[in-house]
């Protein structure tokens, strides 16, 4: 570890050696919290029947809790990491309810946009199952927990030890996206375009955390994509299907098509690359009118 830190400071350390060194311990850290969470969630397997639809989706997705159990606690025994946590907090003006709540209201509606679009091709059909209070309100608690982690490791730890080691800001707004597209690239049915779909997600979540300052607004977005993705239409999320939805799909007559894709889901086609980037330049247009400069957390 020593002559780690001894190349950090020697001329031999090239500007792609921290983007290496960090991208490693970012992947680290986001295994090892799910190694955490998997050991939380032994109690909870012991306890419920992991068969059940809901209880295996709920588990599922709040296994990832792991992460926000270990990513604080690793930057506060870091000191020299430790200011990140400003940017988790409410200090920053963008993070509050209203950019949460913003955040939840533009991933539904690009979500539900490309699955509208889906159903009116008619590459999917969906049909009504069922909706309960209590188990709508623990399901979208839980995808909350698994999107904002992984938010709190790519637009939170990734995104500011980028921010701070580079001039441009655009090394932690490119940077981190594509480090975020990378780690999809293991997902079920997962394909070029899907990963390029993902990237644009991860610039746009990146754009609203620095011309916004909200990493809330970041976790209600992802949140909001995933949970109408998921949970509320049945369609697979990053390639990725879960047992309990409000509605269901009829997997036997969906169809490949430029909205929706089999093993992927809409994620994984041309329309969502054509969404999202547009998704993408209207937050950078609107963001750069602002001529504001998020929070310094290392100040």
């Amino acid at each position: 570890m020593k002559k780690l830190f001894k190349l950090i400071h020697t001329e031999r350390f090239r500007w792609y050696d921290e983007i290496i060194l960090v991208t490693f311990f970012s992947v680290l850290l986001a295994l090892l919290g799910e190694l955490v969470g998997s050991l939380l969630m032994i109690p909870l397997m012991r306890i419920f029947d992991k068969n059940d639809p809901l209880i295996s989706t709920f588990l599922r997705y709040f296994e990832t809790i792991g992460n926000w159990v270990l990513v604080p606690l690793v930057l506060l025994v870091f000191r020299h990491r430790r200011p990140i946590l400003k940017a988790i907090g409410n200090k920053p003006k963008g993070n509050n309810i209203r950019y949460l709540l913003l955040g939840l209201l533009i991933g539904f509606g690009l979500n539900f946009s490309c699955a509208l679009v889906a159903m009116l091709h008619k590459d999917i059909h969906l049909s009504f199952k069922t909706i309960e209070p209590l188990p709508f309100l623990l399901l979208l608690f839980a995808v909350f927990v698994q999107s904002s982690s992984e938010e709190l490791i790519d637009r939170g730890y990734l995104f500011q030890i980028l921010k701070k080691g580079y001039r441009s800001k655009w090394v932690a707004i490119i940077g981190n996206a594509l480090i975020f597209s990378c780690m999809h690239g293991l997902n079920p049915g997962v394909t070029p375009l899907a990963l390029l779909n993902i990237f644009f997600s991860g610039l746009l979540f990146s754009l609203f955390v620095y011309y916004f300052d909200s990493l809330w607004c970041a976790f209600g977005i992802h949140t909001g994509w995933n949970f109408t993705q998921s949970i509320l239409l049945g369609l697979p999320n990053s390639g990725l299907v879960v047992p309990y939805s409000i509605f269901e799909l009829d997997t036997a007559s969906a169809a490949n098509s430029f909205v929706y894709n089999i093993e992927f889901g809409i994620e994984g086609t041309i329309f969502s690359t054509i969404l999202l980037a547009i998704a993408v330049v209207v937050a950078y247009i609107i963001g750069s009118r602002r001529n504001k400069e998020p929070i310094d957390v290392w100040k």
